[in-house]
Order: C-alpha cells, then sequence, then structure tokens
C-alpha cells in the first residue's frame, strides 16, 4: 500500500454484488437490503479488488446514505471521504436538499464532512419509512444530516 493509491469509483458490477455484502458484514454493517434496486451502489477498488462501498436511496424529502464501509485494510487513505463525496454528488444531481444517515462509530468522520447530529424525528416521514430506520441494530445510531441548499463555505475570492 505503500506510494501512490490508485482508486476508482464506480458502479457496483454485478460480479461484485457479493464481495460488497462480504465486506459489509466484516465492517460490522448490515448488508439487508444494499442490492435493492431503490438505491444507488457505488464501490472503491484498487487494482481492480472491490476495497469500499457506500449506497444512496433517494426519497422525495431527501437521501439516506447508508452502506459507507471501507475495508479495514485501506482505512485512513481517503477512500470513505472519496465514497461520501461521490454519492453527494449524485444527490445534488438527483436534486436532493438533504441527506441523511445513522452510525454508531463514524460519527467524527461524517462530521468532518459537514453532517450534524440530529434527533431522529428530524427525518422526514418518508425516510423513517425505510426498513433501515426500524432495524433493531440502529436503534442506538446517531441520527446525522448534511443540508445540500446553498453552500454556505465562503468560495476562492471571499
Amino acid at each position: 500500500m505503500a506510494g501512490a493509491l490508485s482508486v476508482t469509483v464506480g458502479p457496483i458490477l454485478p460480479a461484485e454484488e457479493e464481495c460488497v455484502k462480504q465486506l459489509l458484514r466484516r465492517c460490522g454493517l448490515q448488508d439487508t437490503g444494499v442490492l435493492d434496486p431503490h438505491g444507488q451502489v457505488i464501490v472503491a477498488r484498487v487494482a481492480g479488488k472491490v476495497v469500499g462501498v457506500a449506497r444512496l436511496e433517494v426519497y422525495r424529502e431527501g437521501g439516506w446514505l447508508r452502506s459507507v464501509a471501507v475495508d479495514p485494510a485501506w482505512q485512513r487513505q481517503g477512500i470513505g471521504r472519496r465514497l461520501v463525496e461521490a454519492m453527494l454528488h449524485r444527490a445534488r444531481q438527483e436534486g436532493l436538499r438533504q441527506v441523511f444517515l445513522m452510525t454508531e462509530t463514524a460519527q467524527g468522520f461524517f462530521e468532518q464532512l459537514g453532517f450534524v447530529p440530529v434527533p431522529r424525528t428530524a427525518v422526514p416521514a418518508t425516510l423513517q419509512a425505510a426498513p433501515q430506520f426500524s432495524w433493531p441494530s440502529c436503534a442506538s445510531c446517531q441520527v446525522m444530516r448534511l443540508s445540500l441548499e446553498k453552500e454556505t463555505r465562503p468560495g476562492p475570492l471571499s
């Protein structure tokens, strides 16, 4: 892993589906529904091997970012950031104004990307109807939100 890391990010291929499920389980995440057609799944690859995954589910009132995982051997190399940024780009293309996620262990990582903790009651009803919102394993998760409305960060000339 020394030297420049060549990572590609793109849509999951059918031959990679089982590998993605195994990766999620290794990272302690649910693989239930990750390949359902309601969402978009992207993977990160190094030398053709899947080392990361992320899923975005699009609803009228926002999106669920879920199943963000990077193989433990490849963590802390910017792969998770690239996956999340790619999904946020897709969310903006879909016209979403906000994206939610739930996490037990990665709150600090997502805060660095602009997500803020919110109460579960802040999640719109259509997103609360998503199966993962009521999974027992997610009952203790921190819900986080990112607004995709006008950027509030200063531009290069500010």
